[in-house]
């Protein structure tokens, strides 16, 4: 079940990124073709604030939520480790304690 965590994190990661770049690419592109074809400084005054929030906003989900699925996929990864990790040792402690009880 923590691949398939794992697997799910990783993916919304990817996918935030990859919806952040395009909506970035797709406003930034949108402001330079208004602002090449009117020639109006005053739009690009109007506008620049705007389209700075906007480029913040996708910078802080472009690279924000691609970061916290990474630690989020690392922190499941470790956990489902440790996990892992304690019923192996169980389990060789049961061995031991049965091969014990057959040597008497």
């Amino acid at each position: 079940m923590d691949s398939t965590i794992v697997d799910w994190l990783n993916s919304v990661g990817a996918q935030a990124f990859k919806w952040s770049l395009g909506i970035f690419l797709v406003v930034n592109g949108a402001a330079a073709i208004a602002f090449f074809l009117s020639r109006d400084r005053a739009i690009v005054n109007r506008w620049t604030g705007r389209v700075l929030a906007i480029d913040l906003l996708l910078l802080g989900t472009g690279a924000g939520v691609p970061l916290m699925t990474s630690m989020a996929s690392m922190t499941v990864s470790v956990i489902s480790a440790s996990f892992g990790q304690a019923a192996v040792g169980t389990t060789s402690l049961e061995s031991s304690a049965a091969a014990e009880l057959s040597r008497k």
